[in-house]
Parts: C-alpha cells; structure tokens; sequence
C-alpha cells in the first residue's frame, strides 16, 4: 500500500481554514498535525505566541503546549506497562498499592452549602486498577477546587473529610464519573515502579520513541518555548490570560506528579506516541513499548449501557453527530462505536485537553491526528467547531485518495 500523502491543493485547505480562523480572531494560535505509520503526513501552525501582541513570534512546530488531561494517555500507557511486566492487573484492588483508596462509601446525601459529601453507605465494591482506567471508580470530588491541591493526601482524601472513607458517587464500575481516576493510576505507576512518574515516562515512553520535550517540569528551555495560555471573555475576545496561574509552572515548586493533568509537551512529540500505537495496531512497531494485546485495550469498549449512557452526556457536542449509544470508554481513550460520517471510523479512540487541545487515533483508517491552542474556558464552541472542519477536510483529502 502506497504511503498516505496530501497534494498541494489538499494542504493548502487546511492552511486557509487555520489561517482564517485565527485572522477573524475567532481563535488564538494552532497546531494541526497528522500521522500515519508511516510518519507525519501533515504539520502546521498559524498564529502568535502572544495573542494581544502581533510583534511576538510566530510558534511553530517546537512549541511547548500545557497538554493537560492529554497527560492520560501517557499513564494509562504506563499502566498498561505494568499489566505486561506481570506487576498488576486490570482486576488488582487499587488499596492494595494505594492504601488511601480503601474502605469507600458511596455518597448518599450532600451538605446544601458546601455541595460536599454528608451522608454515606459503605461501598459493596472495591475499586480495581481497571475502574480507574477507564473512570468507573466513581470518586467524588464534589466541592473540592482539585487544581489546588498540591499533595496526594489533598488529592486522595480531600473529599473524605469526617467521613469514613473515600466518597463515591456510585458503586465502584457500574457508571462512568470523570475525576481523579488517573491520577491516582499515576501513583500506582510510582509505587510499583520505584521511579518518579518524570523518570518512569522518560525511561519506558520518551526515550525509547525519541521524545524530548515532554516533561512535568517547565524548565527555563520549555517556558522559552510555551504557548501561554489565552482567554475569551464573555464578549468574545480574545486575550491573554490575566488571572492567577491555573497551574504552578515553577519546576521548583512541583511535588507531586499527577498523572491525569500536568505534562508540557510540544504536539509534534505527541503524535509520535500516537504514531506508535498505530504502527502497533497494523503490525509495523519497531521496538514497540506496549504489545498488541495491550493496545487493543485502548480501543475496545469497557462501559455498560448505563456508564454509556452518563458519558454519552458528558462528552456531547454538536459537532461530533454520534448517534445514542456510539459512545464508549476504554482503558484510557473515548471510543466511538459507530462511523461519525464523513469522520473518524468506528473503534477510533480520542481525548483532549482542559486548554482546549484535541487529538484521535483513527485505526481503521490508519491515521491519528493532534489539534491544539492554549485557551480557557475549557469545552470552547469556535474550538470545536475549527477541530471538526479540519477533520471534515481530512477525510475528504484522504477519501480522495487514488
């Protein structure tokens, strides 16, 4: 099979759509990039490091990005690790290595005021390596600002308080609830590997793909290179964020790892882990980190109906057309069960992140792709709305194919 390429004319439909797009100031800067297995097919960038100021530079290719709970898939490939190294499985109580995680009650009343837990019952179920995986543990971090917490006692007990327990919000893998499931996955990865969650990913993931820029830690050379973060106002606007930091970018003050949220990186390296798994699935990984059986896990449904259900809600959009029941959740990625048309195919897995950073992986058509500004609130429609262009025009690029 010849190498998936894109002609001129193909290309530049891309470029004019990003480039539209950030001319009407509809968004701040962008990354779009593609992969196949057999390397990036497509990579570009429009727009300033600074969106209120035209004079600063251009970002390119080298730009470090917070990629936030694209952090996820990093550890969740971690964990998987760790499944092969024999060190733990899917069904391993999670207490057994994190001690906090044990005795947990399912939450039956909450205090008007705080919005926090009051009321409890024990939990019938304990929650396992897998629940955490695919965010069917049900913790319950009700009125808890976790972006505060810098300690894992903060992140594990905050919500507990007088209570007896973890609180959950539903019995342990019988819904799904987004929360601090894989931060805690990251814990695990630190305590079964004896290694810091930096020195795990850049011994068993960075290195082996040749990955450079992804680190926990922003480092003088990474901030250089950061896309600061923007904001749009309630009247549309665009500017740079003005608020207090949303993360602590001090490499001195970082304490605890978390797995879930914390990771700088440019997108270019992320499409290489992305890249990776592809060549995995089709067969053609050289000195693979994962086995195929593990990949697998990635795109393979785990929720039931009504964990389904709750997700399906959870990740509406407009723009995405999934009909009820084409949502579902893996160890670790958003899988849609049916073709989105004139979309991804059906088994693709994806996710994203809080500053409004997008990516898929597309097996079936053996493509994955990475689109990425770094803007607040969280969930932005012209975000969405420029993610699915973009991919509309790359589907019908590779529909065009010869």
């Amino acid at each position: 099979m010849a190498p998936l390429k894109f002609s001129v004319a193909q290309k530049d439909v891309f470029r004019k759509i990003m480039s539209d797009a950030v001319a009407s100031k509809s968004t701040p800067a962008v990354f779009f990039g593609v992969t196949s297995t057999d390397g990036p097919i497509y990579m570009h960038t429009e727009g300033k490091r600074l969106v209120d100021d035209p004079s600063s530079a251009d970002i390119d290719e080298d730009t470090i990005f917070w990629i936030c709970s694209q952090t996820k898939l990093i550890t969740t490939i971690a964990a998987l690790q760790l499944i092969e190294q024999g060190k733990i499985t899917l069904d391993t109580p999670a207490e057994t290595i994190l001690p906090e995680l044990a005795n947990p009650v399912v939450v039956t009343g909450y205090d008007k005021e705080t919005g926090r837990p009051s009321t409890t019952t024990p939990a019938k179920g304990k929650i396992t390596l897998g629940d955490l995986l695919n965010h069917s543990s049900g913790i319950d971090t009700s009125g808890i600002k976790l972006g505060q917490a810098n300690e894992i006692f903060l992140v594990l007990t905050a919500g507990q308080g007088s209570l007896p327990g973890i609180p959950l919000k539903f019995e342990p893998g019988t819904n799904f609830n987004y929360a601090v499931s894989i931060d805690c996955v990251g814990f695990i990865v630190e305590r079964l590997s004896g290694k810091s969650l930096e020195q795990y990913f850049q011994d068993h993931i960075f290195a082996p793909l040749g990955i450079t820029s992804a680190s926990f830690y922003l480092t003088p050379p990474r901030k250089e290179r950061l896309l600061p973060l923007s904001y749009r106002t309630k009247s549309g606007v665009i500017e740079s964020w003005k608020g207090p930091p949303v993360i602590d970018q001090d490499p001195a003050h970082v304490r605890v790892l978390f797995g879930g949220s914390a990771l700088y990186s440019t997108q270019k390296d992320y499409l290489t882990i992305l890249r990776h798994l592809l060549q995995i699935k089709a067969g053609v990984a050289t000195s693979p980190i994962l086995t195929p059986a593990s990949v697998d896990k990635l795109f393979e449904p785990t929720h039931s109906s009504g964990g389904a259900k709750t997700l399906e809600m959870f990740a509406a959009s407009p723009y995405f057309e999934l009909p009820a029941g084409g949502a579902q959740f893996s160890r670790g990625l958003f899988v849609n069960t049916v073709d989105v048309p004139g979309k991804r195919k059906a088994g693709s897995g994806a996710w994203g992140g809080w500053a409004n950073t997008s990516f898929f992986v597309d097996p079936t058509t053996g493509v994955a792709a990475v689109f990425g500004t770094q803007l607040a609130p969280t969930g932005d429609k012209d975000h969405n709305r420029l993610l699915d262009a973009l991919e509309r025009a790359l589907y019908a690029a590779l529909s065009a194919e010869p």
